[in-house]
């Protein structure tokens, strides 16, 4: 079973541009992090840096694992205490940890103008439900193409 993982980190200051140039140059980090199911990293309003994921087994494992390879990106967040002292790292992620209790990653590899654009076909499928309701085979034909 897999569980939520949230964490919220304060940026130093004026170090968004190179926290996003870090993500950018780790790829896709999250493949090398063995029991990630689907992850997110992101800098949130050049303040902030987000790493959301659903993960198997033990926080605490998975917790290092992560920060040894997003350590290049974490470098940029206030008071990250590297990677030499285990204890202090998790100690460090804890402390910035949100609680979740759902998954939190639902489209990993997606941008934001797709979620955005799925949200509003979603919306108008499910108005053409409701809006098309009891009719006949002929009528919802052309309803659909209509749409």
């Amino acid at each position: 079973m897999s569980a939520a993982f949230i964490l919220l980190a304060s940026l130093r200051g004026g170090e968004a541009d190179a926290a996003r140039a870090a993500i950018h140059a780790l790829g896709k980090p999250f493949a090398d992090v063995e029991g990630t199911h689907l992850a997110r990293i992101q800098v949130l309003e050049d303040r902030r840096l987000l790493v959301a994921a659903d993960y198997d087994g033990d926080l605490k494992a998975w917790l290092l694992r992560a920060a040894g390879v997003l350590a290049p990106v974490l470098a940029h967040c206030a008071f990250w205490p590297g990677t030499d002292n285990p204890a202090e790292v998790l100690d460090w992620a804890c402390d910035r940890m949100l609680r979740a209790g759902f998954s939190v990653v639902g489209s990993p590899d997606a941008t934001v103008e797709q979620v955005i654009a799925a949200l509003a076909l979603r919306d108008r499928l499910a108005r053409f439900a409701a809006e098309t309701e009891g009719l006949g085979e002929q009528a919802l034909f052309e309803a659909w193409r209509a749409l």
